[in-house]
C-alpha cells in the first residue's frame, strides 16, 4: 500500500507498508518501531506483536500522547490487558487494529494535530 499523496509537513508520516516492511517518509524500516510526531524508537519492541510486554509500553505513559495505536501486523491480535494497563493507569487510549489500519489511522490522527504515537510491527504480506 502506498500513501504518496500525503504532506508530511515536517512531521513523520506512514507513507506505505509491504511485506516486512515501513515506509516512513521516504526512509524504509524493516523492524517494528514506535512512531511518533517528530520521532520514533528503534529497537524498542519485540519482532512480533504476539511477543509485547507492558514493559514495552511502559515508558509511553510519560511521552506525552493521548492515544497509542498498536499495529500487530496482518491482523488484528489483542494485546492482553495486563500489557497495556501502565498507559491504560496514565489515562491514555490504547487501540489496537492491524498494521495497515494503524497506518491509516495515525496519519489520520496526525492530520487532525492530536496526540499520537504508533507502535507498529511489519506485515508479512502485502497491502
Amino acid at each position: 500500500m502506498d500513501f504518496r499523496e500525503m504532506q508530511t509537513d515536517g512531521a513523520n508520516l506512514v507513507k506505505g507498508y509491504s511485506p516486512g516492511e515501513l515506509r516512513i517518509n521516504e526512509e524504509c524500516y524493516r523492524e517494528s518501531l514506535v512512531l511518533f510526531r517528530e520521532s520514533m524508537w528503534r529497537g524498542w519492541l519485540p519482532e512480533r506483536s504476539t511477543d509485547l510486554e507492558a514493559r514495552h509500553l511502559e515508558p509511553l505513559a510519560k511521552a506525552g500522547v493521548e492515544v497509542l495505536l498498536i499495529g500487530t501486523g496482518d491482523r488484528l491480535r489483542f494485546p492482553d490487558p495486563a500489557v497495556t494497563a501502565p498507559l491504560v493507569n496514565s489515562r491514555i487510549g490504547v487501540e489496537a487494529m492491524d498494521t495497515p489500519a494503524a497506518c491509516r489511522t495515525y496519519n489520520l490522527l496526525m492530520g487532525e494535530d492530536r496526540l499520537v504515537a504508533a507502535a507498529l510491527f511489519p506485515t508479512e504480506h502485502g497491502g
